[in-house]
């Protein structure tokens, strides 16, 4: 898991899910907006129409901030920080975790170029 500090908070997810900018980037739906922190917060989330098994989606949704913690150690300072809720698609159910890295890493290269 990624710290507290990088998460969003529930009030924030609905908050820019309603209002945020949109982009579809490989298996995923991003949800974003400028933050005023040092830092980027995340939330991945997923509804009981993705999978009816909670083992299932909380292992798909623990892959996906372990890949996100992994990506972070990485990245070099961006100029902008943003909130960003990842959406997968139902095909990850499919993808294997080297598969979800590679999709969030083009995540982060997509949000760069934004900068």
């Amino acid at each position: 898991m990624i710290p507290q500090k990088l998460r969003l908070r529930r009030w924030r997810v609905e908050k820019i899910i309603k209002k945020g900018r949109t982009a579809k980037i490989d298996n995923f739906i991003i949800k974003y907006t400028e933050n005023k922190c040092n830092f980027d917060r995340f939330s991945v989330v997923m509804s009981k129409k993705f999978e009816k098994l909670a083992v299932t989606r909380n292992r798909k949704r623990r892959q996906v901030y372990e890949s996100i913690r992994n990506i972070i150690k990485t990245l070099d300072a961006q100029t902008a920080h943003f909130d960003i809720i990842l959406i997968p698609y139902k095909k990850i159910l499919s993808c294997n975790y080297e598969k979800i890295y590679q999709n969030v890493n083009n995540i982060f290269k997509q949000l760069k170029k934004i900068t």
